[in-house]
């Protein structure tokens, strides 16, 4: 684990009180009752706690341990079985040991992430899991005020806020770029959500296909939050308009691969032979398509069970080695070319 530097003392009322220049009765008024202190007086107190990072404690004088046995978690959304599969295992582990989740959802969006962790912190939890690397400024000096263990899952980092569990998104992306490659397919293509996660894979995708010498894939990329319903027929249609020498596309996820699975069986494309369709997370019903769905595997269940176990520990004051990379497996089945039923384990 990185050595830490100095311990960071919790801003409290006295220092936020000092910094605005007014006493820790009207800083208080100020933040619970602003309807009683001039606008210049809230101003000066609003700035202070941008300033320090101050959190107010809903809990204050209720409790008679620094113990809340509370855990807050946060994932962008629960439509995708992987963080659903990796939540349910963070949850069970940590019930084991009598904790309490309450859950988030960002909706893949930072400043919301922000929001509802302010929010949480003011019922001082005991641990804070986040999902994902990429947090505002405000989120970072927030949980380092906070002073408790943070736990990051899903992505990567070798410098995490506190510990982190994941796998790599741009290796991920390019081990899926290898594997179309390798299976014979040479206009390989992308259709992809705009989350950050999904661009993190198209960076790999597109530096796997610099490597060959195979220039900039074409990219169809559409909002995270538009419509599930017709995404992988419109993408696919959209693609095939803009580039239709196509032979071969990695999709952001198992369900919009399966929607391209399907209308490409309506669009009579021969599948695996001619045109190769790449999913990613291998969600339950990737196997079952017809053809069934060659993915790139990412177990949620593992990684919210480390990330549980590595919550318990840094909890307990344990020192623990804080960047856990938990790999990913390209799975082969029948929408690509190759060996079905094959798998290559990627761990870097």
């Amino acid at each position: 684990m990185p050595p830490r530097g100095p311990r960071i003392t919790s801003p409290t009322l006295k220092d936020l009180a000092r910094l605005a220049g007014v006493s820790p009765m009207t800083a208080s008024r100020a933040l619970h009752r602003p309807e009683l202190v001039a606008e210049e007086t809230r101003a000066r107190v609003a700035q202070a706690v941008e300033q320090t990072g101050y959190v107010t404690n809903s809990l204050a004088g209720g409790l008679t341990s620094r113990q809340t046995r509370l855990v807050a978690a946060i994932v962008p959304s629960m439509a995708h079985s992987l963080f659903s599969d990796m939540l349910e295992a963070l949850v069970s582990a940590l019930e084991i040991e009598r904790y309490e989740t309450t859950l988030g959802i960002s909706r893949y969006d930072p400043d919301r992430e922000e929001a509802w962790l302010t929010t949480m912190l003011s019922r001082r939890p005991d641990g804070v899991v986040l999902t994902g690397t990429e947090h505002t400024a405000r989120t970072r000096r927030l949980l380092l005020n906070a002073q408790i263990p943070v736990v990051e899952l899903w992505d990567y980092t070798p410098h995490p806020m506190d510990v982190v569990v994941g796998f790599s998104q741009e290796d991920a992306g390019r081990a899926a770029f290898r594997h179309l490659w390798a299976c014979g397919y040479r206009r390989p293509a992308l259709l992809r959500s705009d989350d950050s996660r999904a661009s993190r894979r198209a960076l790999g995708f597109h530096r796997a296909a610099a490597e060959v010498g195979y220039g900039e894939p074409i990219e169809i990329v559409f909002p995270e939050s538009s419509p599930q319903a017709g995404r992988g027929r419109e993408a696919l249609d959209a693609l095939l308009t803009r580039a239709p020498q196509i032979d071969a596309v990695f999709c952001s996820s198992d369900a919009l691969a399966q929607g391209v699975l399907a209308h490409a069986t309506t669009l009579k494309l021969q599948i695996p032979t001619h045109f190769g369709v790449l999913g990613f997370g291998d969600q339950a019903l990737a196997a079952e398509t017809v053809p069934a769905l060659s993915t790139v595997r990412v177990d949620g269940t593992r990684i919210g069970h480390m990330g549980a176990q590595a919550l318990l520990a840094r909890m307990r004051g344990e020192t623990i080695y804080s960047a856990q990379d938990v790999g990913f497996e390209i799975i082969q089945r029948a929408s690509t070319r190759g060996n079905e039923g094959s798998s290559m384990r990627e761990i870097v």
